[in-house]
């Protein structure tokens, strides 16, 4: 039996998730610990999860970056459940650290095999994910580390170097190398970042921040 919990900032997507499995122990998933938010699960006895089902969006103001590096450095296997319009922000997911990633409108049963499939194999995504996944344009990916995700997402979200730096705890000199790597990394691949609106299109391209602005 696979051990599992839920972040989701949806109490009806928690409570769903964890009477399917109480009720349906075929499916070989029981879900423990459910939360909002993914500092709300790691207060709680969460030790014990060995695969999470996070939603992308938790409402609390963390980055998708923040979320699954803070779940894996707990050694948590993450699988993202993903709206239907959130279908870029899976690559970066995955950038992350993610390990499989299912589609929010799939049935439950479907969820509960990505989470087994995804600690048992390593990496997997849903069969009607994949399919919708493939039809996206394909670009280039810049190779961001986890902590350059992390200070551009707050850069491009109206922080300023300072404030990005005073929010990660590093120096700002650490946040203008960080910013200066992610403009080279971005040429290289001819995808140009030498702005900072530049880099906002980029990070919506690469689904490290949700869309708010059109692309225009």
């Amino acid at each position: 039996m696979l051990t599992a919990a839920v972040v989701s900032p949806q109490p009806m997507t928690r409570i769903a998730m964890q009477r399917e499995s109480l009720e349906h122990p075929e499916h070989g998933v029981r879900v423990g610990t459910v939360a909002g938010t993914v500092p709300e699960f790691l207060a709680q006895n969460a030790a014990e999860a060995a695969v999470v089902l996070l939603s992308l969006n938790t409402q609390d103001g963390r980055s998708l970056v923040q979320n699954i590096t803070d779940l894996v450095a707990h050694e948590h296997t993450v699988v993202v459940l993903a709206p239907p319009d959130e279908l870029v922000r899976v690559r970066s997911a995955f950038t992350c650290g993610a390990s499989g990633a299912v589609g929010k409108c799939e049935p439950i049963k479907a969820v509960f095999r990505t989470m087994r499939l995804a600690k048992q194999l390593g990496h997997f995504v849903s069969d009607d994910l994949q399919a919708s996944l493939a039809e996206l344009p394909s670009r280039l990916p810049a190779k961001l580390s986890a902590r350059e995700r992390e200070v551009l997402a707050l850069y491009v979200d109206g922080l300023q170097e300072q404030e990005v730096a005073a929010r990660l705890r590093i120096a700002e000199s650490t946040v203008e190398e960080h910013l200066k790597r992610i403009r080279r990394k971005y040429a290289l691949v001819e995808r140009p970042a030498r702005t900072k609106l530049e880099l906002y299109k980029r990070a919506i391209e690469d689904g490290i921040i949700p869309p708010v602005l059109p692309l225009a």
